[in-house]
């Protein structure tokens, strides 16, 4: 879920990701471990079970073990493209996506119906939208959204503001949230701007929330641990938007070199210019 880049968070959770798979023309890999699979599984439980209505994850739950097999070889080769397969699936093997295929073909197709209980804590943050936002925050970005017409605004805490000052990456107690705001329309309907070329909010609009504690990232297993940090979405009015944090764990599991944050080089230059 890129929920710190220029895209909107919901947006593109409803978008390609997860979507249901093509019939690859590929000569079926030799039979995993089932067993084995399990332990890798733990991840795609996540988004693969307890899938609600209108969910674009597909139900994989009891498919034939070289059609798995062969999407997931895809998926790793970069022959199929998708932002949130490729960053799970970059930490496994040949042998690992095998064995998750006879995992998941040798499970019954209704056993997806509801989820366990670690992909559970995969899916459910932690975080709580803070009280007195934005007071405590320093607004680092804004950018505007030509696509969906919102003012995008970025903005991070004390703590995480001043390791970016000092060139460190961001600790535990680290906040950034993500405001998407509507922008205020004139008579033909395009976005009111201001001489610098930013345009005017009119309403709030939905939060996409970061935030890092100690022992957040404890039972996310690594091919989608970001380390301590969680995601969360909320609504205008700052309530919980129901959501899925794999998506966003997914998503920024490759910008792990910058705190997993895409929007590092501008925190970075906006605290060195202070």
């Amino acid at each position: 879920m890129r929920s710190f880049c220029t895209i909107s968070l919901v947006p593109l959770i409803a978008a390609t990701a997860c979507a249901a798979w093509p019939d690859f023309a590929h000569a079926g890999p030799a039979p995993g471990d089932p067993i084995a699979g399990k332990a890798k599984s733990v991840a795609c439980e996540a988004c693969h079970t307890a899938i609600g209505e209108g969910s674009p994850a597909p139900h994989i739950a009891g498919q034939r073990e070289g059609y798995l097999a062969s999407q997931l070889k895809a998926f790793k080769s970069g022959e199929r493209k998708d932002p949130f397969m490729s960053a799970v699936i970059a930490a496994l093997s040949d042998a690992d996506l095998a064995n998750v295929a006879a995992y998941w073909s040798a499970r019954p197709a209704s056993s997806d119906a509801t989820a366990s209980e670690s992909a559970l804590a995969i899916k459910t943050s932690h975080i709580a939208f803070p009280k007195d936002f934005p007071k405590g925050f320093v607004l680092y970005l804004t950018a505007n959204d030509a696509d969906r017409n919102t003012v995008n605004k970025y903005y991070i805490n004390a703590v995480g503001y001043q390791a970016a000052r000092t060139g460190q990456p961001l600790p535990d107690g680290s906040v950034l949230i993500l405001s998407h705001a509507a922008a205020k329309l004139d008579a033909t309907k395009r976005p009111v701007a201001t001489k610098d070329g930013s345009w005017i909010v009119d309403k709030p609009g939905s939060y996409s929330v970061m935030e890092a504690r100690a022992g957040w990232g404890k039972d996310i297993p690594v091919v989608l641990r970001n380390d301590n940090w969680n995601y969360a979405l909320f609504n205008p009015d700052r309530s919980p938007n129901e959501s899925n944090q794999a998506m966003c764990l997914a998503c920024h599991k490759p910008q792990e070199a910058v705190s997993y944050v895409f929007t590092f080089q501008e925190l970075r230059a906006k605290a060195d210019a202070k």
